[in-house]
C-alpha cells in the first residue's frame, strides 16, 4: 500500500497570523477525544504506531512504517471507523491515539512464559555426597544406580516442562496477536526541539496535518467545508445492510441499521468486557462483537 503525501508546507505553526489564544493539551483533548475518525491507511498493531513529521517531506518514513506493519500486523485498515481516545502533548511529540493507542503500553502482557525446572532433590544431593565417601564397592554401586535413576527421572521431567513452556509460549503469542488487533494504533507527530514548548498546534492545524491519513467526523475541530447535510435515516431492521458494518461503529448505530439482534451474550476477553450479538437472516448468521459498545470484530457465515 502506498499513501500519497501532499505538501504540508502550508501548515506553519509559527506563522504570521497569531492564534486567538495560546493552545494547550487541554484544548486538543476537548477538540478531538471522543470523536470518531475513519483511517485511510493500514495502521500497525502496536503502540509504536506511525511516526509523522509535519515539517518534512515526505512526512512519513515508509521504511520504518513497513517494518512495523510486518512485525506487528495491522490493527486498523482503510475505511475502519475508530474513536480518538487520547491526545497527549509531550516534550517533542504529540500522541494521537486511536481506539486505545495500540498494544504494548505499560500493563499489557509481554508474552513471557516461565516454567521452572525440576531441581535436584535432597536425596539426589545426599547420594552425590555419600558416593564420594563410600568405601564399600557394592554399596557404592547401589547408590550410583539409585542416583542415575533419580537423574533420569529429573531430566525426563525437565524435558516435559520445556515442552510445556514452548506450548504455553506459543499460545500466549497467539493470544497477544489477537489482542493487538483490538487495541487500536496511533500517530506520533514529531516536531523540532522547543517547538511544542513555545506553541502547541491548534485543533485546525492538527486536523490539517492528519488529513492525509484520516477523515474526521463532525466535531469541535471540523472544518466548515466538511459539513454536509445528513442523509435521511435508513429504515430500522434492514438486515440486507450487513455489508455496511465497519469496525468502530457504535452499538446504537448497528441497532438503528439492523434492528434488534436475535440473541446476545456478555463475555470477557482478558481484562475487557465484551458483548456478542447475532443476527439471523435466512440461512446466514452475522456475529458482531463489541468492546465498550463499539464494534471490534464481525463476521457472517452460513448456519
Amino acid at each position: 500500500m502506498r499513501v500519497l503525501i501532499a505538501p504540508l508546507a502550508a501548515i506553519v505553526l509559527g506563522g504570521s497570523a497569531p492564534p486567538v489564544h495560546a493552545q494547550t493539551e487541554w484544548d486538543l483533548k476537548q477538540a478531538f477525544e471522543g470523536r470518531f475518525a475513519v483511517v485511510k491507511m493500514d495502521m500497525p498493531a502496536s503502540h509504536l504506531g506511525v511516526d509523522l513529521y509535519p515539517d518534512r517531506q515526505p512526512s512519513v518514513d515508509f521504511r520504518l512504517y513497513s517494518a512495523r506493519v510486518r512485525e506487528f500486523g495491522v490493527a486498523l485498515r482503510p475505511g475502519d471507523r475508530i474513536m480518538i481516545t487520547t491526545v497527549r502533548v509531550k516534550k517533542k511529540n504529540i500522541e494521537f491515539q486511536l481506539g486505545g493507542g495500540g498494544y504494548g503500553v505499560l500493563g499489557d502482557d509481554s508474552g513471557s512464559v516461565y516454567v521452572p525446572d525440576e531441581n535436584k532433590s535432597r536425596r539426589e544431593k545426599d547420594l552425590e555426597k555419600w558416593i564420594k565417601d563410600e568405601r564399600d564397592p557394592e554399596r557404592r554401586r547401589r547408590m550410583q544406580r539409585e542416583l542415575d535413576d533419580l537423574r533420569r527421572d529429573r531430566e525426563r521431567e525437565n524435558r516435559k516442562r520445556d515442552a510445556e513452556e514452548r506450548d504455553l509460549a506459543a499460545r500466549k503469542q497467539s493470544e497477544i496477536a489477537s489482542k493487538r488487533l483490538d487495541a487500536g494504533s496511533r500517530f506520533n507527530l514529531w516536531f523540532d526541539e522547543f517547538r511544542l514548548a513555545s506553541r502547541v498546534p491548534t485543533p485546525r492545524e492538527m486536523q490539517l496535518m492528519l488529513a492525509q491519513f484520516i477523515d474526521f467526523e463532525e466535531g469541535p475541530a471540523a472544518r466548515p467545508d466538511m459539513r454536509t447535510e445528513a442523509p435521511p435515516p435508513a429504515p430500522r431492521g434492514d438486515l440486507s445492510r450487513v455489508s455496511e458494518l465497519r469496525r468502530g461503529m457504535s452499538m446504537t448505530d448497528v441497532h438503528g441499521m439492523l434492528g434488534d439482534p436475535t440473541r446476545n451474550k456478555a463475555g470477557k476477553q482478558g481484562e475487557l468486557t465484551t458483548v456478542t450479538e447475532w443476527y439471523e437472516d435466512g440461512d446466514r448468521v452475522t456475529e458482531v462483537v463489541y468492546v465498550g459498545n463499539v464494534i471490534v470484530r464481525f463476521s457472517t457465515a452460513s448456519k
